[in-house]
């Protein structure tokens, strides 16, 4: 199979370059990182000098990133695969990441179900199906982490929220509200249970974001076919219309870069005196 051509972004003039060097010797995991935003955080994180270990639940397309990125920035990304809203998979991450690395310095909790509908249209295996994908892989991930890093008395914690929560965007109960929304309040509380171990929380709630899919992988999610019923063209371009119409801010969607220079500002050691705190990054559509 030939390499997928690189993503064209219309905000290209708006790419954030990678000017630092902070993950060096650095261990770095990113959970749903085989593509759209959770690639480009990686890829951000390699290039300042993070060795990697990528999951999702695709196994083709994570093994797939992981050599590509390996290739890109020449430092070592390792992967697994499965679903973290299930049992024992985040512990088998942190496992196979320590096996390779023997440390973790760094986890950035991206997964999710990107699932946008009124909740009305939801079914009652969706409704389970989004809780799991939006907040019981995350919850699982920072529990199967939290030991390893409490034992090295150093750790930092990034939580990938979404700014749905604060601007009402439609189709987003249970994707921004219940998912991103959570994302909030566990960062608050976490940080204030690991505030004395050395390990640090924060959050980094996207507004709307450029989302390019790699090549062959149009139009895929969760490692199978996406249901056009859970985010139909129709429903994407009213979502763009209300990110970009929007008299406050600069009423644009922001380049994935911009986003992950955020996630790799706290996630790095320059985030040392910061915890317990979030940050939209969404061009001024939200303010303080």
């Amino acid at each position: 199979m030939s390499d997928a051509k690189e993503p064209q972004y219309s905000t290209l003039n708006y790419a954030v370059e990678n000017q630092c060097q902070r993950y060096k010797e650095r261990v770095v995991i990113v959970t749903g990182g085989a593509q759209g935003l959770g690639r480009v955080i990686a890829k951000r994180l390699a290039e300042e000098g993070a060795s990697l270990m990528l999951c999702d639940i695709s196994e083709a397309q994570v093994e797939r990133t992981a050599k590509k990125l390996q290739d890109e920035t020449g430092q070592a990304v390792g992967w697994t695969c499965g679903d973290l809203s299930q049992q024992n998979v985040a512990e088998e991450m942190v496992a196979a990441t320590m096996a390779k690395y023997g440390r973790i310095d760094t986890l950035v909790n991206n997964a999710a179900g990107l699932i946008r509908m009124r909740l009305e249209e939801f079914s009652e295996d969706l409704l389970q199906k989004a809780v799991d994908w939006n907040v019981w892989n995350t919850l699982r991930c920072c529990k199967a982490v939290l030991p390893v890093m409490q034992k090295q008395q150093y750790g930092r914690i990034v939580n990938v929220g979404g700014e749905a929560w604060r601007t009402g965007a439609p189709f987003h109960t249970l994707l921004g509200g219940v998912g991103k929304g959570s994302m909030v309040g566990l960062t608050a509380t976490l940080a204030g249970d690991t505030v004395q171990q050395g390990i640090t929380v924060n959050c980094v709630s996207p507004g709307g974001f450029e989302s390019v899919a790699d090549g062959d992988f149009e139009g895929r999610s969760l490692g199978k076919p996406m249901d056009p019923a859970w985010n139909p063209p129709e429903r994407m371009k009213e979502l763009m219309e209300f990110a970009t119409s929007s008299k406050a801010g600069m009423g644009r969607l922001a380049h994935p870069t911009e986003v992950a220079s955020a996630i790799a500002y706290f996630g790095s050691p320059e985030a040392s005196f910061v915890t317990g705190q979030h940050i939209g990054v969404s061009g001024g559509m939200v303010m303080i």
